[in-house]
């Protein structure tokens, strides 16, 4: 006898179920970010498409909320990717948890979230944006250890029917650029004057491509001069850029630029081997006087696969002392790199190459990744400079500076260095190496050679030190290399870092 229709459905129930949930959960997986359960990137896009195009009552607009976390990399370096990927999900969840109905949260890619918040209405978009801050700065406790990471966050609205989707997140993304350049953990929302920049970043990157592929880029060299002697010891070499239309820019105004998408690799490897050949073709025109050059790197650059390998070449190509050469890294990079970046610095000192941290003084170096790292230069950073012999503090901070680097076995260049004063005040304190406009402003490489045999500066007669002052200068710098000393014994220094260098 057959089966009814109704015996043959409820066989086959349990089958169709269970296909039904399969598809449920993969349309889920295609949906969601597998790791913190949001949206995808896709789903939002579509999403603020549609509202977009739909009417919206007076008053009210679209948001995007742009949202990074700080310093996250840093997690992932110190705790392991798996404690990283902890805390993405605990931040997904208190950004969701702050969210209203309307509203949607997505995981862009990394540590970026993106929201949606379709109904703004009496800066509704600041509220929860300020909530969310908040709640992103309270701890976490990850491998038993209590971590804050804080966000920074772009907020960008319009409209329905007035920017497009791609606009807006654009905006948000300027906007979330510029509230970390203000100083993280906190939010910053697009306006004409951010939309102005952006226009400007966006000319300078593309006048940039050109310029490297047409020789506009140029290299100027800085004197360093023995303070003791007056006479040229050394030379930074310092980019520049003759645009056809705007003249000579300055370095800062498109050195960022390059830093932000990654141009800085092809235009540092140029400024690197520019500076190496000219440094070969000075030991030609002045044989037997030696000459030191510091070339500046980003950290990108030393990041860069075959960054050593680059380096290696074209010492071969130039055919110059690797000792002649002296890489210079700021303080701020050094204070967030990474154990592979050590790894490399090391690979470069042991190519004879030497390491300087550039404006030493303007982050909060610790003593111990200070002693860990490969430098044997510390470059003092020229607001310091600029108060000697007016600024108590700022004379504190350079001795200081200065002691610390003879307790650790590290040289001190001090940089921008303009007055008289300022020079003398350096020497007194044991300083033998300055460079500034005091010495000579940067200057073309046909000019370093007549300069090698002249004196930069000289202490006038009646400023001349005496026996006795640099007897109480010396004592006073053995009385700060012991304070120096102690903070090294605390933190385990070898005994020889502590005795090296410096009178």
């Amino acid at each position: 006898m057959q089966k009814p229709v109704t015996a043959h459905l409820a066989d086959e129930q349990p089958e169709i179920n269970r296909l039904r949930g399969a598809v449920a959960r993969l349309q889920h997986a295609v949906t969601h970010d597998p790791l913190t359960g949001l949206p995808t990137r896709e789903v939002l896009l579509d999403k603020l498409k549609r509202e977009l195009t739909r009417c919206a009552a007076d008053g009210e607009r679209i948001a995007i909320l742009f949202i990074d976390l700080d310093n996250f990399k840093m997690v992932n370096d110190s705790l392991g990717h798996g404690s990283g990927d902890e805390v993405l999900r605990e931040m997904a969840t208190r950004v969701v948890g702050c969210l209203g109905p309307e509203d949607t949260a997505s995981r862009f890619g990394g540590d970026e979230l993106v929201i949606l918040h379709p109904c703004a209405a009496a800066g509704s978009e600041v509220a929860l944006a300020t909530q969310i801050l908040a709640i992103m700065a309270e701890p976490i406790i990850i491998c038993a250890k209590e971590v804050v990471v804080s966000a920074s966050i772009g907020v960008a609205l319009c409209a329905p029917g007035e920017k497009s989707a791609e606009q807006l997140l654009r905006e948000a993304d300027t906007a979330l650029y510029a509230a970390k350049g203000r100083g993280r953990a906190r939010l910053q929302q697009f306006n004409d004057e951010l939309y102005a920049q952006a226009e400007r970043r966006v000319q300078i990157e593309s006048d940039l491509r050109l310029a490297l592929r047409t020789s506009q880029l140029f290299v100027v060299y800085q004197p360093q001069v023995s303070l003791n002697s007056g006479r040229v010891v050394g030379v930074e070499a310092l980019v520049r850029w003759r645009h056809p239309t705007r003249g000579i820019v300055p370095p800062d105004d498109f050195i960022p630029v390059a830093e932000e998408c990654g141009l800085i690799v092809d235009l540092g490897r140029q400024v690197l081997r520019e500076s190496c050949r000219q440094l070969a073709e000075w030991a030609l025109l002045a044989p037997g006087r030696p000459l030191a050059m510091a070339v500046n790197v980003s950290p990108r650059e030393v990041e860069e696969p075959g960054f050593i390998e680059e380096l290696a070449r074209i010492l071969k190509d130039t055919g110059i002392d690797p000792t002649a050469l002296c890489l210079e890294i700021t303080e701020k990079a050094v204070t967030g790199a990474t154990a592979d970046t050590v790894r490399v610095l090391d690979q470069v000192r042991q190519m004879g190459v030497y390491l300087a941290i550039d404006d030493f003084g303007t982050q909060h170096s610790s003593l111990t990744r200070l002693r860990d790292l490969p430098a044997e230069v510390l470059k003092i950073d020229r607001d310091f400079i600029d108060g000697l012999s007016t600024e108590p503090g700022d004379t504190a901070i350079v001795s200081s500076i200065l002691s610390l680097a003879y307790a650790m076995g590290k040289h001190p260049i001090a940089e921008g260095v303009e007055k008289r004063e300022q020079a003398v005040a350096l020497l007194r304190m044991g300083c033998t190496v300055a460079q500034g406009y005091l010495f000579s402003p940067p200057v073309a490489p046909e000019q370093v050679v007549p300069m090698l045999d002249r004196i930069l500066w000289q202490p006038r007669a009646e400023r001349t030190l005496h026996a006795a002052e640099i007897a109480v200068g010396m004592q006073a710098r053995r009385g700060r290399r012991y304070f120096i000393d102690e903070f090294l014994d605390h933190i385990g220094a070898p005994m020889g870092a502590k005795s090296a260098g410096g009178p």
